[in-house]
């Protein structure tokens, strides 16, 4: 949220969109001479829209499904979000309305850029807003679209239902819709304000975003299955009383693609505008997630492919930022690769949470390129980093990423998910993914490893598409 992506002209679609007529709440768009099965998406999707995998569709400008539409995107169908200025597609679900993109395991709905040459942020991305609970008023406006009904978001329905998103890919979102570099007005690839635990998220990829890959605005969705690949900003982001539990999460970064603000794999605020004390109180529950940073490889241009207002380099932080009086429950998962810290915990409030028992980070490996910076505070707290490497909390600093006992998890060159497998069935394994003995223990899988994959050979939740199986891309 913090970054602006590079605008790219469009050529190949530089159609006039004032000959389109409407068609059930789409407009059509015939493009004489090309392919006559290209539709554009513009405007409010009012009622029950359900587009047909049959055909392309172009997001142009903010799209809006209403309170008491349904948008239903079967399998297989493509959307290209528009990249021109002043037009770039943004796909917002309003509160009351429901986006049902299902694909399959061998049949993915695809979210992609419109330009011939992508690169991240072309588009701006998908939003949904819902009535679940944050610690913020109930007028509160999700960031990056303009301030209207329909972009308030949050309330008191913590099983609300804002659909079903599943087996779906979002590429080369995160863009800027409005505004200018700097003030905060991107869209991430997939931004979540207030979704309640009635939705579905799971078997999600965001690729090439321009900002984050997922962001949480409060609610109690409850995700499974994520992929955060190559993103600008930080892969997972969790604000304004977020409780909702998470399993089953990979995040790989580009060492050359980092931003301004300090990439972390996790960044978790109570409040990001600085208010400690509001509640509900953010707790991200997290087992089973594979965080992996730039591995100690320098970026070769920091002010690319961004630059800041400010002229301020690019760079790479944290594998875990908690901060501003943040919660965590933390199980079960591996960092590796950041240079700052593993897991950097930031101000005393979110410290004294952690050795008073009210969050936790336990069965961990924890790794940084610097030395002796797996873990670090801000103030400096000696207390907290001996009671992190505790027998109870059993982490374990690894010296060296090969101690994570992945297969190949760096990676960039001919990337498949079989590469963050465990290499061998003797390697350190979890026992507490279900967060059992815990008032969290409901809506885990019970598994005996570290990290989102398997030992190498068993079930690929992450299967790689190659000709017509596999949904995943990278």
């Amino acid at each position: 949220m913090k970054t602006i992506s590079k605008i790219l002209a469009v050529a190949a679609l530089a159609v006039s969109f004032s000959a389109c007529k409407k068609n059930e709440n789409v407009d059509r768009d015939v493009v004489p001479g090309t392919n006559p099965l290209i539709d554009t998406l513009k405007n409010n999707v009012t009622g029950a829209v359900t587009l047909s995998a049959s055909k392309t569709y172009i997001l142009v400008g903010l799209v809006t499904v209403k309170n008491g539409a349904t948008l239903t995107i079967p399998a297989g169908t493509t959307i290209k979000g528009f990249g021109v200025a002043g037009q770039k597609g943004v796909l917002l679900v309003a509160k009351g309305g429901k986006l049902n993109s299902n694909g399959s395991v061998n049949n993915p709905v695809v979210f992609t850029s419109n330009e011939t040459t992508p690169s991240n942020g072309d588009w701006g991305g998908i939003i949904i807003l819902g009535d679940a609970p944050t610690n913020k008023p109930a007028t509160t406006y999700i960031e990056g679209i303009p301030n209207t009904t329909d972009s308030q978001y949050g309330g008191t329905d913590a099983i609300d239902n804002s659909g079903s998103i599943t087996y779906t890919r979002i590429e080369y979102a995160g863009g800027v819709y409005q505004g200018t570099l700097g003030n905060n007005n991107e869209v991430n690839g997939l931004t979540l304000g207030g979704v309640g635990s009635g939705t579905v998220i799971d078997h999600v990829q965001v690729s090439y975003s321009g900002d984050d890959s997922f962001e949480f605005f409060g609610g109690r969705v409850n995700p499974k299955y994520l992929i955060s690949y190559r993103a600008i900003d930080d892969d997972f982001d969790f604000d304004f009383g977020y409780q909702g539990k998470l399993q089953f999460l990979i995040a790989l970064r580009d060492p050359e693609i980092n931003d301004q603000s300090k990439s972390n794999g996790i960044e978790c605020d109570n409040d990001n505008t600085g208010v400690v004390s509001n509640v509900p109180r953010t707790r991200p529950i997290i087992s089973n997630l594979t965080i992996l940073g730039n591995n100690g490889v320098a970026d070769s241009n920091p002010d690319l492919p961004l630059m800041s207002a400010t002229g301020v380099d690019g760079s790479f932080q944290a594998g875990a930022h908690f901060r501003r009086n943040t919660g965590l429950k933390v199980r079960n998962s591996i960092f590796l690769g950041y240079p700052t810290a593993g897991l950097l915990i930031d101000g005393t409030n979110t410290a004294d949470s952690l050795l008073a028992g009210n969050s936790e980070f336990k069965n961990n490996f924890v790794h940084s390129n610097t030395a002796g910076s797996a873990f670090v505070a801000t103030p400096a707290n000696p207390t907290l980093i001996t009671f992190l490497t505790n027998a109870a909390n059993a982490n374990v600093v690894l010296s060296a990423v090969s101690g994570a006992s992945l297969v190949n998890p760096f990676n960039l060159s001919g990337v498949n998910s079989t590469q963050f497998f465990i290499s061998s069935a003797t390697a350190t394994t979890a026992t507490g993914a279900n967060f059992t003995g815990t008032s969290y223990s409901t809506g885990f899988t019970s598994v005996a490893y570290n990290g989102a994959f398997p030992v190498t050979g068993a079930a690929n939740w992450a299967t790689v598409r190659s000709g017509s199986t596999g949904w995943t891309r990278f």
